[in-house]
């Protein structure tokens, strides 16, 4: 950092938010950090962040300065900034809180509304990116705010992202959010109805998923999930119930934009299914098992996930 460097809050510590924070303590930024379960944190705490008790009490210690947020969902969010032990209680006016969480535009809003009351400022930034792009440093984030608070988180952001982009004011992040994630998701979904389709005519899927990337079925999603689709084995970078939740604020969202939302609602069903099925701890390319039992007329494909895809943490949704 090119100033002194000032203590800087992180309350989340999932499977985003603790590479994020260590690429943050990596590049010489003092951190006090809070998360639901405690064993979460302990890297970072042996590698020289701060614990915090509460979020509230890492409002107190980043007081005035940058707090970022990344959580599961809009209530855990409400919890952390507004709840009895919540950061809008410790954070003084002037606070920067910047959440990276996935929600919707109008949530964004809501709760930018509610800091400025306190003299508190707020950035809506998720993420667009995987687990492994979060470590290596390559997250897209897209922002809802003013410039200004922008040009105090940007040095800070730029630790963990190749690009950064202000799309208008509180809100706006969010909304390109959910456009970002309804095409990954519908990608991957649309991918696996023509790999059963494949399967179906009984073509090898190998050969077909070469053709598609170097033809007019080519998507960056396909070419992502290559091996996963191949293999059958899903090494998790993005939870499929966490996949099913986007798809549902997509809906919300578009709803409430007075726009349709039909293609996402039949997405959702898939996901459904696959959910019902026990898929949703997987990565949500294993809806490809899901498209498979619906040719066959039954539930998933014996010892699907042929090895087991690694635990998923209890805060920090996974971009896709």
């Amino acid at each position: 950092m090119s100033e002194s460097p000032t203590t800087v809050g992180f309350v989340g510590l999932g499977a985003m938010g603790a590479p994020i924070a260590r690429r943050l303590l990596e590049a010489g930024v003092p951190l006090v950090v809070h998360n639901r379960t405690r064993e979460k944190a302990e890297g970072l705490l042996a590698a020289g962040a701060r614990w915090a008790e509460t979020p509230r009490d890492v409002g107190r210690a980043a007081t005035g300065q940058a707090i970022f947020t990344l959580l599961s969902d809009a209530k855990a969010v409400r919890t952390v900034l507004f709840g009895r032990s919540g950061l809008a209680r410790g954070a003084g006016p002037g606070t920067l809180i910047v959440d990276l969480s996935t929600v919707t535009p109008e949530e964004s809003r809501s709760f930018a509304e509610r800091l400025a009351r306190r003299g508190i400022h707020f950035l809506d930034a998720p993420l667009g990116g995987s687990t492994d792009a979060a470590a290596e440093g390559r997250l897209l984030v897209f922002v809802g705010g003013s410039t200004d608070d922008l040009a105090r988180a940007g040095p800070l952001l730029d630790r963990f992202a190749r690009r950064v982009e202000l799309l208008g004011p509180v809100g706006a992040g969010s909304s390109m959010k959910l456009v970002n994630n309804l095409l990954s998701i519908g990608h991957v979904a649309l991918a696996s109805e023509g790999l059963a389709l494949v399967q179906g005519f009984g073509l090898d899927r190998g050969r077909a998923i070469e053709l598609l990337l170097d033809g007019g079925g080519e998507s960056r999603m396909l070419g992502v999930k290559k091996e996963a689709f191949l293999r059958q084995e899903y090494p998790t970078r993005f939870r499929l119930a966490l996949a099913r939740k986007d798809l549902a604020l997509i809906d919300r969202a578009a709803r409430d934009a007075g726009g349709s939302a039909r293609i996402t609602r039949e997405v959702r069903r898939l996901f459904d299914e696959a959910i019902a099925q026990g898929l949703g701890e997987r990565d949500f390319a294993s809806v490809l098992e899901t498209a498979l039992a619906r040719r066959r007329g039954g539930g998933p494909s014996a010892g699907t996930p042929r090895t087991p895809s690694p635990a998923t943490s209890d805060e920090g949704p996974r971009a896709p």
